[in-house]
């Protein structure tokens, strides 16, 4: 089975720190980009969250953009929290920044929240559908959802090898992931693409709850 596609949707071991260290320099530009686009186009916020935080970088890009908000990161894997925690060690002692195992079900004592953003995790959501529900669930009406992600032709050939071969859904057009939104309870806002279209640094999608 492929290893990269096992240690990007669900790090563990020496692997998966590996995998941390990987992410924080690869994503990193998209990351804070994504951030500073979601935060000039949604209102101001005062709980944001992100799922699946991964080495942190995400996380101290909204405690920047977001600097009155209280910021929530959810990630199913324990590998990484620790990367993530280092790297926003100030913010979690002051009481900015908490951080739980899991997904979105996880922060359910936190509802509701403003704006929700998850990049590059759609892929390993089994049902997708589904895993936006229950962001909708945490949102408050009229709150957001941010999803960064790459199209299949954009990624490098081993992900999109090893990404098949662990069962991880990967997008073909932007439509797919569009089309996610209307059966969660949620509607497309904003689309943005990062880049030269050929090679993009990243593509982001804003929808808000509609209920």
């Amino acid at each position: 089975m492929g290893v990269v596609g096992r240690q990007f949707g669900s790090p563990s071991g020496l692997l998966g720190r590996l995998a941390g260290r990987f992410m924080a320099r690869n994503n990193a530009a998209f990351n804070r980009r994504l951030v500073d686009e979601v935060a000039s186009l949604v209102p101001p916020a005062r709980v944001v969250a992100e799922l699946g935080f991964g080495p942190g970088v995400g996380l101290a890009a909204l405690l920047s953009a977001f600097p009155d908000a209280l910021v929530l990161g959810a990630d199913p894997s324990p590998a990484l929290a620790g990367q993530a925690a280092g790297r926003n060690r100030a913010a979690i002692e002051a009481g900015r920044l908490r951080l739980v195992q899991g997904d979105a079900v996880a922060l359910n004592a936190y509802r509701p929240i403003d704006l929700v953003v998850a990049v590059h995790v759609l892929y390993f959501w089994s049902d997708p559908v589904k895993a936006l529900e229950a962001i909708r669930h945490l949102l408050r009406p009229g709150g957001h959802v941010a999803l960064g992600y790459h199209l299949e032709r954009h990624m490098p050939a081993v992900a999109r090898r090893d990404f098949v071969a662990e069962g991880h859904r990967l997008y073909e057009e932007d439509e797919d992931v569009a089309a996610l939104l209307p059966p969660a309870g949620l509607k497309a806002e904003h689309h943005r693409v990062f880049g030269p279209v050929d090679g993009p640094l990243g593509r982001l999608l804003i929808a808000s709850s509609v209920s």
